[in-house]
């Protein structure tokens, strides 16, 4: 309304210049009405959204908390960014535009009905939840926990309540959301005082978890809708999620090997080697000193047997099962003295490995043979004489290999006349090394 006023006053004095017979005047009488008419034909949408990307941009610099290069470093963007805030520590409001940003919407909201943050609150529920907790009513108690935990976030009060909140759920028998309030707390407190703790009863539960679903299968998508101590869907699928939370909150503690000795069998008895193998991995590399070192060789072994799919196919398992059988003999050599069978059962897959690639180079050598690529044919049929000679497909290659002598190394090019044409330089090539063969 100030801008309109302020161009109808220069548009009277504008007129009244006009009237006295000022050219100049006329000019900027043109220039004004035509601002004025620029100006109202923009529509009251086209304000609004200019306005509301405005603000957008402004509360999305307001939320950044530093740069990726602080990040990396280590540098917090503000003392906001530390895990835990000490209850000595002033507890720092929103003020200004950092109100906009989307992490204080809903702080805004709750401190605009009354549920902001309130210190002394925070312990009576605590305290509270601490009497229904000895009392054994672990429903109420959960309840005064999570009430605690909102109303003093981000402080030795909130970690304390997240957990105990978590035991709550835990000893009622509640698992599947004893585990989702496990993994909140550790998500935000990584380095809580509670961890082994927290960790323990992630791994019963997950352990809980595969014994009922052994018992008991259910397909993914049918509902449990009866019993409370499992999830609503997919009992195995949670308990591989939580052995691997066991694993990442914890990997040098001392269920870390035996989490991923669990995920690593259950894949197995589900047939999917695959995963089954990059667990036993795992655990051979991260965990040497475990006590599961032998059977993770061993069923490792397994897994890349079985994840072969012949010779027509991708032949890297047999190499990584024929490398892990030398290193296992190598590393368990007294468990292998000992146990004769197992040792007897690895020489005869090694030995079987070695067939299996010898068989792999032969149909190399007879692919590029039956399409007159003779030069490669010949080096595959010398390879398998070289690495295979006390088997059967040596003396085939050999009498293969001497019925190629004087047979050019690739096949006519029955469309001379065009390569030559798109690439002369080719053939001047292949003329040389003609001569020089010659």
């Amino acid at each position: 309304m100030k801008h309109e006023a302020r161009i109808s006053k220069l548009e009277t004095s504008t007129k009244h210049e006009y009237r006295a017979g000022d050219a100049s005047a006329r000019v900027r009488i043109s220039c004004f009405e035509f601002i004025s008419n620029l100006d109202f034909r923009i529509s009251n949408f086209r304000r609004a959204t200019l306005l509301a990307i405005g603000l957008c941009l402004a509360a999305a610099a307001v939320g950044c908390r530093g740069s990726a290069v602080d990040v990396a470093k280590g540098r917090p963007g503000d003392a906001e960014n530390n895990p835990i805030v000490s209850d000595y520590d002033e507890h720092k409001e929103p003020t200004g535009w950092e109100r906009l940003a989307p992490e204080n919407w809903g702080k805004e909201a709750k401190k605009a009905v009354g549920l902001g943050p309130n210190k002394p609150i925070a312990e009576q529920a605590f305290e509270e939840g601490i009497k229904q907790y000895k009392a054994k009513n672990f429903d109420a108690a959960r309840k005064q926990f999570a009430k605690a935990a909102d109303r003093w976030p981000d402080s030795a009060l909130e970690e304390d309540a997240m957990f105990m909140e978590g035991e709550a759920y835990f000893f009622a028998d509640r698992y599947s959301h004893a585990v989702d309030t496990y993994g909140e707390l550790v998500k935000k407190y990584p380095n809580t005082r509670y961890l082994d703790i927290v960790v323990s009863h992630q791994f019963m539960v997950a352990r809980y978890w595969q014994q009922m679903d052994h018992a008991h299968h259910r397909w993914t998508l049918v509902a449990n809708l009866f019993d409370r101590t499992q999830p609503l869907f997919d009992t195995g699928g949670h308990a591989i999620n939580a052995l691997d939370g066991v694993r990442v909150n914890d990997p040098r503690g001392p269920l870390a090997d035996s989490a991923i000795m669990a995920v690593a069998n259950e894949y197995y008895l589900k047939h999917r080697f695959e995963d089954a193998d990059y667990y036993y991995g795992l655990l051979r590399t991260d965990h040497p000193k475990s006590k599961y070192q032998l059977q993770a060789h061993l069923l490792g072994i397994q897994c890349k047997l079985l994840k072969y799919q012949g010779p027509a196919y991708n032949g890297k398992p047999l190499e990584e099962a024929d490398q892990l059988i030398d290193q296992t003999l190598l590393t368990f050599n007294r468990e292998m003295h000992d146990d004769h069978d197992e040792r007897d059962r690895l020489v005869r897959a090694k030995a079987e490995i070695k067939a299996q690639r010898a068989t792999r180079d032969v149909m190399l050598a007879q692919y590029w043979d039956h399409g007159e690529h003779y030069g490669a044919a010949k080096i595959y049929y010398a390879k398998v004489m070289k690495d295979y000679p006390d088997t059967p497909f040596s003396n085939d290659a050999k009498t293969r290999l001497a019925a190629l002598d004087g047979k050019p190394d690739n096949p006519p090019n029955y469309i001379a006349f065009l390569t030559d044409w798109w690439d002369p330089a080719a053939k001047k090539e292949a003329a040389d090394k003609d001569t020089v063969r010659r």
